[in-house]
């Protein structure tokens, strides 16, 4: 049972229960120790927490969609009997004490919350290296990157340690992690899942979502933990589709874009719309993404580094200590040019049903790698990783990014991207993806 939806179904059928989901999720998280995709568990507790459920089932009372479904929460989040570090050291002054909503609202649906995962410390990078909590592994590959600062909740689904993760996306942190992983990773529309008890990186670009092992199950996680229906979402006709062009130029790895370039072609050949588009803003608002989130999460973490610093590893203080100097002007023209981005997107996907390209443009980098070849040379993995996915986040749109094809025992991906709000209609453009990349289309 790979999927939440074949889980749920086993379980009310009575050929499942919430323990042996558990005890299957334990020998998992036990062959793939070594991947550090876990910050905190308590499988006694966990343990006590299953049977509960197992018991409140043959009661017969009705048991809501996620009913023993094991689910692990990124370690940014308030978990009530657990401890949230953050992946840091250093105090967590403004995080508060109260349990998320959104992992209230999927206990109320009946997941069993079993364990917390790690994460790029306090989520401000995309790698899932962490001098504190040790680096999260790539599971196709140890020695390589497995994308942040989601990290461990994309290794866990990726690894059957529960059926179901939630991460943090501020500037790709659901979406690198899937692509490097070879899962499903959704970051809905901006505000559409509350924040409320988790460890904000920057307010204005935060968002939170699910990882899983298929769309379907995104969206059901998607619906509980917003509360927002997306069953009115439907793809009833041939999609329209585009692709940046001009901005991917040079910035793919030549693998990457060869998988992308044969979907285009056998999406055009099948008589679907593919067309090449230009949105400039994109280039500029990933420019103006890094001053304004920095600028945040200084504040976020003002107390700390008022007091030193202390408890931050040299990963993550400078760009911290960094933010602490973004001029007043620079941090309003970033909010001015997300504004701009937003409508531009808004405008160009008015005629489209979706903008497509890949989840990430270089396969997943080594551990302790720094820069990368592209086809255009030589660039940063933050540029190249961070920069794939910002701007989306930056712009608050839905975005969605599910597996394609490997390259050499690695994972590719493609990334969706849709209007504002346009949550529902994005996830079902992503079923019927995931349905003609299965089918080998």
């Amino acid at each position: 049972m790979n999927t939440i939806s074949e889980a749920a179904s086993a379980l009310r059928e009575g050929r499942s229960s919430a323990r042996a989901l558990l005890d299957a999720s334990r020998v998992a998280a036990e062959s793939a120790a070594s991947l550090n995709a876990l910050a905190w568990v308590d499988w006694d507790q966990a343990g006590r927490a299953a049977d509960a459920l197992d018991a409140q089932a043959r009661t017969g009372v009705p048991v809501g969609p996620l009913h023993g479904i094991p689910i692990s929460i990124k370690d940014l989040f308030n978990v009530a009997g657990m401890p949230t570090r953050g992946g840091t050291r250093a105090p967590l002054h403004e995080l508060g004490e109260a349990e998320a909503s959104l992992v209230t609202r999927l206990r109320e649906a009946g997941a069993l919350i079993f364990a917390k995962t790690n994460l790029h410390e306090v989520a401000l990078g995309a790698t899932g290296e962490n001098r504190w909590t040790g680096d999260v592994c790539n599971p196709f590959d140890p020695s390589r990157q497995a994308g942040g600062s989601s990290s461990g909740a994309a290794v866990a689904v990726a690894r059957g340690i529960g059926l179901g993760a939630v991460g943090s996306d501020t500037g790709g942190s659901i979406r690198i992690p899937a692509a490097f992983c070879g899962v499903v990773g959704f970051k809905a529309s901006y505000g559409a899942v509350p924040l409320d008890g988790g460890l904000h990186l920057s307010w204005t670009c935060d968002h939170a979502g699910p990882l899983a092992r298929s769309v379907a199950d995104c969206a059901l996680l998607f619906e509980v933990m917003s509360g927002r229906s997306t069953r009115h979402g439907a793809v009833a006709r041939k999609p329209r589709l585009a692709v940046p062009e001009t901005w991917l130029r040079g910035r793919l790895q030549p693998a990457v874009r060869e998988v992308f370039e044969r979907l285009v072609a056998s999406l055009r050949a099948d008589g679907i719309t593919v067309d090449a588009v230009d949105v400039p803003l994109i280039t500029r608002g990933w420019e103006a993404y890094t001053p304004l989130v920095r600028a945040e999460a200084a504040w976020v973490h003002r107390r700390a580094l008022a007091d030193g610093g202390e408890g931050f590893s040299e990963l993550v203080a400078p760009p911290l200590r960094a933010g602490l100097t973004v001029p007043a002007a620079d941090y309003i023209a970033s909010l001015k040019m997300r504004d701009a981005l937003a409508a531009q997107l808004e405008a160009m996907l008015s005629h489209y049903d979706a903008l497509i390209m890949p989840g990430n443009a270089v396969l997943p980098p080594k551990r302790g790698q720094t820069d990368i070849e592209t086809e255009g040379g030589m660039m940063s993995v933050r540029d190249a990783v961070l920069g794939q996915t910002a701007s989306f986040s930056f712009a608050g749109v839905p975005a969605l990014v599910l597996p394609t094809a490997p390259v050499d025992g690695l994972p590719t991906s493609l990334q969706l991207v849709a209007r504002r709000d346009a949550d529902a209609s994005l996830l079902a453009l992503g079923r019927w993806f995931e349905a003609r990349l299965t089918a080998g289309a």
